[in-house]
């Protein structure tokens, strides 16, 4: 198993809040397989516990930044811009993310990922959203589309480690941004491909219906499901 996910783990399975794996390493726990580079480890956290993983990383010696389009850097777990977080990038001496400070602004900074990351240097925190029994999607589209995955198939596990469903995956992978992207382009179709032919039924079902209620004009991904169907 990739060193990366190892650490991360031993990070946070102590925390006392929930957390898993996302984006393309958690793909990489599904298939049990190394798949690609990866520029960073991306775990998630729900809304309620934005200052508890901001608490974790500032006394595990992390610098602790608000993503946006320039980064602002947190310095304690209460700052009110902890409650506004989607996103949350934490990183430590060697990180292939370079911050630098905008001129003329004080504590806005601007980033370039420079290589691949094969230390655990550099985790990328995304805040997602529940309630008692679901996994909620519709923030993460930037609306309120009724959207959702049971939390018992959301989150999986692989010895023990938690880590988002693949089908949950690509379908934010799904998003225009990923697929247009020049960061995400390249990649993006390539974890689509790896994981659709191996995907349970239920799981694909679930997909395809989540892309065609996400976007009722049509997505690539969607007619690609389709074909995989009738093969």
């Amino acid at each position: 198993m990739n060193k990366l996910i190892l650490e991360g783990n031993e990070l946070f399975k102590g925390c006392g809040f929930p957390y898993y794996i996302c984006g393309g390493f958690a793909l990489e726990l599904f298939l049990g397989k190394t798949m690609r580079s990866h520029s960073d480890l991306d775990i998630s956290v729900f809304e309620e516990n934005r200052k508890d993983v901001v608490e974790l990383l500032l006394a595990d010696g992390w610098s602790v930044y608000h993503r946006a389009k320039y980064q602002t850097q947190i310095f304690a777990a209460d700052d009110p811009l902890v409650l506004d977080c989607r996103v949350i990038w934490a990183i430590k001496p060697g990180s292939p993310l370079r911050v630098k400070p905008l001129e003329g602004e004080e504590n806005l900074y601007d980033f370039e990922i420079v290589e691949p990351q094969t230390e655990f240097n550099f985790i990328e925190i995304v805040v997602d959203t529940k309630d008692e029994d679901n996994f909620l999607l519709g923030k993460q589209l930037g609306g309120e589309k009724n959207i959702s995955r049971a939390l018992d198939k959301a989150i999986l596990y692989k010895d023990g480690i938690p880590y988002m469903a693949p089908e949950v995956v690509l379908f934010l992978k799904a998003h225009p941004t990923y697929l247009t992207h020049e960061f995400h382009k390249e990649k993006t179709p390539g974890d689509f491909a790896a994981i659709i032919p191996v995907l349970p039924d239920e799981s694909r079902e679930w997909l395809k219906g989540a892309l065609e209620t996400a976007y009722p004009e049509g997505n690539y991904w969607i007619s690609e499901l389709e074909v995989e169907e009738n093969d």
